[in-house]
């Protein structure tokens, strides 16, 4: 009797172990269905934000703020597989170059995703003594991020050290942030990007085009497979982008004056090209 009790039991367990392991089966395939959902969420909300100006992304992720969400959590992801992190890289930059490190500053993060840099910095006893950051996006997914335009930026005129763009060129109006960062940047300022090298139809003539609004090149470190690293110094007090200049200085940039390029808009994606997915 016992022994067939026994028996009975055993093959209980051998019946809830095989349908454990259906659960778990199906539990794994849900997952991994839902990372690829993800992946193509965030992969949609990238293009978008590199094809429209920044003006109507704002009002997009304002009405769907669960979206931005979602894209700087892809974003996230995407830059662990990379061999270094764009955001590590300036933290370095600011705490142990010469230019930046043991000095006050006031650093402005253009375009600041997650707030990462003013995280580093709020959270080290030392540091946070001497660099102030202010983080600005167009949704504010922390309490000290800024909400805004960057384009349009709540500062005055020449009140900031350093201005920064990690991979935040992403408007078609981008020219519009740079503008911006020249504005609010004070004579001998600094401006870091960290801009992805597969944009860029040659880094000159990127190099170029900052250079033309009245900055100089410091540092151009293209050692990482994924993105460059620029720091220019503001040398001129008046931006020369200003008005009509714009089209005619881009046109030098290029080499040549193409007449389909009508809008300043399509003269910056000449230099900057968005990132656009293929279609699978």
């Amino acid at each position: 009797m016992f022994g067939k009790v026994k028996g009975n039991r055993s093959g209980n367990q051998q019946s809830i172990s095989k349908k454990n392991k259906k659960e778990l089966k199906a539990q794994r395939k849900w997952e991994q269905d839902e990372e690829r959902i993800k992946g193509s969420k965030f992969r949609l909300l990238n293009e978008y934000m590199y094809t429209v100006n920044s003006e109507e992304a704002q009002k997009h992720f304002k009405k769907n703020p669960e979206e931005f969400k979602i894209y700087h959590t892809g974003y996230a992801q995407q830059i662990e597989k990379w061999p270094e992190s764009p955001v590590g890289n300036i933290i370095k930059l600011l705490t142990e170059s010469e230019q930046f490190s043991n000095k006050k500053l006031v650093v402005c993060d253009l375009g600041c995703g997650q707030g990462e840099i003013q995280e580093h910095f709020q959270n080290d006893k030392r540091l946070s003594k001497l660099i102030t950051v202010k983080s600005f996006d167009l949704v504010a997914i922390k309490p000290y991020i800024i909400e805004t335009d960057i384009s349009n930026l709540p500062l005055d005129d020449c009140s900031c050290d350093v201005a920064i763009f990690s991979l935040s060129l992403m408007g078609i109006n981008y020219l519009d942030y740079l503008g911006e960062a020249f504005r609010v940047l004070k004579k001998n300022g600094h401006l870091i990007i960290a801009e992805v090298k597969s944009r860029m139809n040659t880094i000159d003539n990127f190099v170029n085009l900052v250079t033309g609004m009245g900055m100089k090149i410091l540092k151009r470190d293209e050692h990482n497979s994924h993105f460059v690293l620029f720091v220019f110094e503001k040398v001129m007090d008046v931006c020369q982008f200003n008005g009509p200049l714009n089209q005619k200085r881009v046109y030098q940039i290029l080499g040549q004056k193409d007449p389909n390029l009508k809008d300043w808009q399509s003269l910056g994606q000449q230099i900057l090209q968005p990132c656009v997915y293929k279609k699978r």
